[in-house]
């Protein structure tokens, strides 16, 4: 008898296997689905091979994102917070749980190590802002339930755009605050900032940066040249036929 429960696992393990999951991946919690996919953009879970992502693929905690040099990828979460990645960009779900019975015990933390997204926060920073938190390479981005972007300029970036290397971003609607060991300030709707990369010097203002003017989908639509024509984010992740936790 001891034998049975061995020949179970053994038995669920080829079935993952042959319906393409692997066994790290059905232990994984499933945290969004991908709404919009353009170009050649990956999923990745540790110690596993990357995933091709299309539209209702899934996403889960601990995977990490990569769009292509003309990716565009949008991704809608349990707690109906949203993400649009732009292209060239690598960005991590670290932590992410979500019941909707219990919207104030869930927590997400997110990683932005290079590249841009724009995101409309959701449920579980709604109910309670500690449990959100954005941690890019110079400052972790809290929120006060809010709309946002923000752009990671790396030495690539420098080198392409002849912009200067740091964390840039916009608010569209509430209030973010940028901080680490050097500073922490709020950014309130319709203001631009720069954080310069040694993560000490932040500035504040009304005017875009020269970036959002050379990378052109920074600003209030991320998501453009779609049939040369421009898709705001929050049309695009309104589409329908997905899992009804994630409409």
């Amino acid at each position: 008898m001891a034998r049975l429960p061995r020949l179970l696992m053994f038995t669920a393990v080829l079935f993952m296997t042959a319906i393409g999951a692997s066994p790290s991946m059905a232990a994984a919690q499933e945290a969004a689905a991908v709404v919009l996919s353009i170009g050649k953009n990956t999923a990745q879970l540790p110690q596993q091979p990357s995933r091709d992502l299309k539209r209702k693929s899934s996403i889960y905690t601990q995977d990490l994102i990569s769009t292509g040099p003309k990716g565009q990828l949008q991704l809608r979460f349990s707690d109906a917070s949203r993400f649009s990645l732009r292209e060239k960009t690598v960005f991590s779900v670290e932590t992410y749980q979500f019941n909707k019975d219990t919207p104030e015990t869930g927590n997400s933390v997110y990683r932005l190590l290079k590249g841009g997204l724009r995101t409309i926060t959701g449920a579980i920073s709604h109910t309670n802002v500690e449990h959100y938190q954005v941690h890019t390479p110079i400052a972790t981005i809290g929120v006060r339930g809010t709309h946002y972007t923000l752009f990671y300029c790396d030495s690539v970036c420098e080198k392409d755009t002849q912009a200067t290397l740091g964390l840039y971003g916009y608010v569209l609607e509430g209030e973010i605050v940028v901080k680490n060991d050097a500073v922490s300030a709020p950014v309130s709707a319709g203001r631009y900032f720069f954080l310069d990369n040694s993560g000490r010097r932040l500035q504040i203002k009304k005017t875009p940066f020269e970036i959002f003017e050379t990378v052109k989908d920074l600003g209030p639509v991320l998501l453009n040249g779609i049939d040369a024509g421009s898709v705001p984010a929050t049309e695009v992740l309104n589409a329908r036929e997905l899992a009804p936790e994630y409409q």
